[in-house]
Formats: C-alpha cells, sequence, structure tokens
C-alpha cells in the first residue's frame, strides 16, 4: 500500500490523493467519526433538561450529575492509555461505543425508572472518554509523522461537524418523546459499534523515536526515557491547560450572554460560525500550523482569544459573530499544535498522550465553570454583563504573555528519523 505526500506545497488535489491512498480503515474512521460526534452532540447538550423535565431529578442533582459527567468525560480519558494497552485501539473504541449505548438505553428506562439516571450518566460520559484518545492515536499509529498534521485536522473537521450539526438536529426532536429519542440514539449507537467492528483493523503501535539524547546505561535507562519525554511536555500540558481553561468560558456561557442579547437562536448561529470554521480551515492549514514558530503560534493564539472575547463585550449580534470568528481563528490554530506538541513529545504512545490532553481539558473546564460562574454572576448582578468577556479577555492576554515568556519550540526529528521518500507517507495498517 502507498500514499502521496500532502506536504509543503500540496493543494486540494494532492490531499485528496493522499486521502484516497490511505487504508480503507483509516477512512472509515474519519467518516465514522463524524457520526459519532454528531450522535453524542444530539445528547450531550440536553443532559441536564433531560434529567429535569424528562427524568424528574431534582435541578440541583441534575447540576451535579451533569458536573460529574463533564470530568468522567474529560479526566476520564487518561485512562485511555493503560485501556489501549490491554486491548488495542480498536477494541477500545468498540468497547468505548458499547458503553455509550448501553448508557443510552439506560436513559431512556430513567424516564420511567429515575434510579438508572446515575449509571447512564457513568456510561454515557465513559464512552467518549475512553473512544477519543484511542480515535486521534489510531490515526497517528496509521499514518507518517509527515501526514500527521493534515490528518489531525481532518479529524478535528470531522468532529466538529458532527458537533455542529448534532444540537441543530437534536433541537428539532427534543420536544418530542424523550423516550423514542434516547432509545433511537441508542440504536444509532449499536450500529456505529457494528461499523467499526466491521471496518477498522487492528494497528500496532509504531516503535516510539529514539530520545535525542540516549539515556544513561543502566537498568533505570527506560525510566529515565520516560520521565525525560514527560518533562519536556509540562510546558505544552500547561498551555493545553490553558486553552481549555479560556475556550470553555466561550462554550459554557456564551447561550446565558447571547440569550440576553438577542435570543437563543443567537446561540445557534453563533456556534455554526465556531464549527464550520474549523471544519474548514484547520485542515487547509494543518501543515503551516505545525511548521510555524511554537512560541509565537501559542501566545498568538491566545491574544486572538484576547481579541475575540473582547469583541464579544460589545454586545451587539454583528459583534458576537466577530468576536467568535477571532476567537474561533486562535482555536484552530491552538488545539491542533497543542495535540502536535503532547504527540511529538510523547513518542510512542499517542493514545496515553491524548488522554493526557483530555484530562487538561477536564481540569480548564472545571475550573472555567468554577471561575466563571462566580464571575458571570458578579457583573450579571452588578448590571454589567458585558464586562464578564473583558474578564475573560485580561485572561487569554495573560495566557499570551506567559507563552510568549516561557514558549518553546518542538524537539525537532533528525533526518534519519524523517520519512524520505511517497513509500514512508502512509505506515502500513497491520
Amino acid at each position: 500500500m502507498t500514499g502521496k505526500r500532502a506536504g509543503r506545497g500540496g493543494g486540494p488535489a494532492a490531499r485528496w490523493r493522499t486521502f484516497t491512498g490511505l487504508p480503507s480503515g483509516l477512512k472509515a474512521l474519519i467518516g465514522l467519526s463524524f457520526v459519532v460526534a454528531l450522535g453524542s452532540y444530539m445528547v450531550t447538550p440536553f443532559i441536564g433538561v433531560l434529567m429535569v423535565e424528562a427524568v424528574g431529578l431534582d435541578i440541583r442533582v441534575a447540576g451535579v450529575l451533569v458536573a460529574v459527567a463533564t470530568f468522567i468525560q474529560f479526566g476520564g480519558s487518561i485512562l485511555g492509555g493503560p485501556v489501549v494497552d490491554r486491548l488495542g485501539l480498536k477494541r477500545t473504541m468498540v468497547l468505548a461505543l458499547t458503553l455509550r449505548t448501553v448508557g443510552l438505553v439506560l436513559f431512556g428506562l430513567a424516564v420511567k425508572v429515575p434510579w438508572a439516571a446515575y449509571p447512564a450518566v457513568v456510561l454515557v460520559a465513559a464512552g467518549p472518554a475512553l473512544y477519543l484518545p484511542a480515535n486521534k492515536a489510531y490515526i497517528v499509529t496509521s499514518v507518517s509523522d509527515t501526514l500527521r498534521p493534515l490528518f489531525l485536522g481532518v479529524s478535528s473537521a470531522a468532529l466538529n461537524a458532527g458537533m455542529g450539526l448534532g444540537p441543530l438536529l437534536a433541537a428539532l426532536l427534543v420536544d418530542a418523546d424523550p423516550v423514542l429519542l434516547l432509545i433511537g440514539l441508542a440504536g444509532l449507537f449499536a450500529l456505529i459499534t457494528a461499523a467499526h467492528q466491521a471496518a477498522l483493523k487492528p494497528v500496532e503501535r509504531r516503535p516510539a523515536e529514539p530520545p535525542a539524547q540516549a539515556p544513561p546505561a543502566g537498568a533505570g535507562a527506560g525510566n529515565e526515557g520516560k520521565r525525560a519525554a514527560l518533562r519536556s511536555a509540562l510546558r505544552p500540558i500547561l498551555f493545553t491547560s490553558l486553552a481549555f481553561y479560556v475556550y470553555f468560558f466561550f462554550q459554557s456561557f456564551m447561550g446565558l450572554y447571547a440569550a440576553g442579547v438577542g435570543s437563543i437562536q443567537v446561540l445557534g448561529w453563533v456556534m455554526l460560525l465556531n464549527c464550520a470554521m474549523v471544519v474548514v480551515l484547520q485542515p487547509v492549514w494543518a501543515d503551516r500550523i505545525a511548521r510555524a514558530d511554537y512560541r509565537l503560534l501559542v501566545a498568538g493564539s491566545f491574544a486572538l482569544m484576547a481579541l475575540g472575547t473582547a469583541a464579544l463585550a460589545l454586545g451587539s449580534i454583528p459583534a458576537l459573530l466577530a468576536g467568535t470568528a477571532l476567537f474561533t481563528l486562535g482555536e484552530i490554530f491552538l488545539f491542533l499544535r497543542c495535540d502536535l506538541e503532547l504527540v511529538d513529545r510523547v513518542p510512542g504512545n499517542p493514545a496515553f498522550a491524548f488522554g493526557v490532553q483530555r484530562l487538561t481539558a477536564g481540569v480548564g473546564g472545571l475550573l472555567a465553570g468554577v471561575v466563571g460562574g462566580f464571575l458571570f454572576a458578579h457583573y450579571q448582578a452588578a448590571g454589567d454583563p458585558d464586562a464578564f468577556w473583558l474578564a475573560v479577555a485580561a485572561q487569554a492576554a495573560g495566557a499570551a504573555l506567559l507563552a510568549a515568556l516561557l514558549g518553546a519550540g518542538r524537539r525537532r526529528r533528525t533526518a534519519a528519523q524523517a520519512p524520505t521518500g511517497p513509500e514512508q507517507a502512509v505506515a502500513a495498517t497491520r
């Protein structure tokens, strides 16, 4: 099997040829990623509403369950690496989808049997906690380092397309019978699980890159190499945490703010713009994002987020759309590069690297929820909700300054480690 290099200067036609040269299992996974995100985001944004209105739980209990589900969904991904080590990438994804299918069935039953909502929340959240690290690791394992930025960007585009369309589709159905909606989604995920089982081929972990400096000889050399890899990843982990911290202010509080500016429909347009920009631009710019100076890219991304959130504070619908566009540009640059940095600095174990990335998302989201809740309530009580976004912009500007001071470039591969020709452009699927 061979593939073309979608390298520097490759246009859309070259990228299409590269895609058609990929293993069938990898092509199937990219398409299935869209369907997984579509189905997931037909229920995830509405879990709180379903638990209160359909299941009948107290709103405080529902709030605690949503917080627990969010932390499990992101923080639980740190278990993705050990699970992949034991089961392999394909089996981990199939297990994760099975858990989510069972969780949706229990959610449907919880309308009649409320206690079933508790295990349902855990299973629905545990599914993506295991699935997403394995999904990205499958892509990283199946392609060369040259193609890694492009196909992580394509995978992100597929996921964001599903995230953007899922809530819009669910909004048309959420007022219908919730049991039929949840059981229908369970049936969809059962089909998705079967498709993963049928379409994907098991892949073996690629050999780890040799460290830049050989560890000291002796029994502890392997452990020392692992510790050195983790130490080299501390700064990317820090900036990934800050990125998600800033992002979840936008994700969690835009709905409350948009409802005050116009109507809840404004939120739909804002989120559609956000997802559409990621879908269209991130794959196109993936190679440039991978090659850009790390310090400048991270600092510039946070600066764009600061400008975007400052624009939101103007309070008009055009300002919301313009601010979202600026914010999304920073998101496009920052999240893909964070993925690449973590995988690059923890070589040979992409599932663990993406598990760490998801854990940082959980920590960032938790902190943003706590800090943002107090800030939003404070400014709303003061009659100045626009100032909330100025407070967020100040934090994003602080992150940009920190990145400018502490950012460090990625480890450079030697010529011996880099792919040398088209035959290395796509790693063999075994």
